[in-house]
């Protein structure tokens, strides 16, 4: 499904002292199949943003269009529809372990099923597929949520959101609070996750992710888009005039090409192709 926000403003507490613009007129669209990351400071409206895409929040003026969906205010139908769209749209919040609640892993991936109308038999086979999916197999079924360590807790997390085969996965800050190793388990099976059909919107402070990771990003800057592009054009930016860091790559690809190794920059994507590139340039 097509993501196309039209003129999207968005004002938290309107007409009391709290008031405050989160978005101010977000035109943008995501495209289908993508792996989007959305980057910015804390406050630039991000995490505000996405929570449009599942009707979490209906704009204060403008609409948002996922498929056939209309997020605006005042329309009544796509109230009538939201559950559907849950369904299409999966939003994984910012440490999503704390929606854990079941006594058993598995009972808990099949809660959302089950809400939705599934039996009890196909539930946990649909959980079962969701946890695999996510590299839990059945020596996790039977085990309590708490007693999983950060990054386990996580992947049984989404693993719930994917239990509703989503067509679109949202994440917020998936990784935070996980160590490197979690991080990079957890980033591969989402990319898998895009490489089979899933839309991926996942908003990190963390530039390398994108630069390794994402086919598209958008830059927001006080509640507006200043930039949405591929990662290959924003790193050709300064991209510190968007208060973000160069990422750790292109700054080792930089300093390689000042000292006269010739690399080719475009088959660069991490840090295996770097190495390799490299190589070949000591060699010529």
């Amino acid at each position: 499904m097509s993501i196309k926000f039209n003129q999207v403003f968005y004002t938290y507490s309107p007409n009391t002292p709290f008031e405050h613009e989160a978005l101010n007129g977000v035109s943008l669209e995501i495209k289908e199949g993508s792996f989007t990351c959305l980057v910015g400071q804390t406050g630039c409206g991000k995490s505000t943003l996405i929570q449009h895409l599942n009707g979490l929040l209906i704009p204060s003026s403008g609409e948002v269009l996922v498929g056939e969906y209309i997020n605006t205010k005042g329309n009544r139908k796509m109230r009538k529809k939201i559950r559907d769209l849950r369904r299409k749209v999966g939003l994984v919040f910012q440490f999503s372990e704390n929606q854990l609640f079941e006594e058993t892993v598995e009972s808990d991936v099949a809660f959302g099923p089950l809400n939705f109308g599934a039996k009890k038999e196909d539930a946990l086979k649909i959980a079962h597929d969701a946890l695999n999916q996510l590299g839990l197999d059945e020596s996790f079924y039977q085990k309590s949520p708490f007693d999983l360590s950060g990054g386990e807790k996580r992947r049984v997390a989404i693993a719930g959101v994917l239990a509703l085969k989503p067509d679109i996965l949202v994440l917020d800050e998936p990784t935070a609070g996980l160590d490197p190793r979690g991080t990079r388990e957890l980033l591969n099976l989402i990319k898998n996750l895009n490489k089979d059909g899933t839309t991926i919107i996942l908003v990190t402070h963390d530039i390398n992710i994108v630069y390794e990771y994402a086919t598209d990003v958008v830059v927001m800057h006080n509640g507006k888009v200043v930039e949405a592009s591929s990662p290959a054009e924003l790193f050709k930016e300064d991209v510190e005039q968007y208060s973000l860091e160069t990422p750790m790559i292109q700054k080792v690809i930089k300093t390689c090409l000042d000292n006269g190794l010739k690399l080719d920059v475009a088959n660069i994507k991490d840090i295996d192709t770097l190495v390799n590139e490299i190589a070949k340039a000591r060699k010529k």
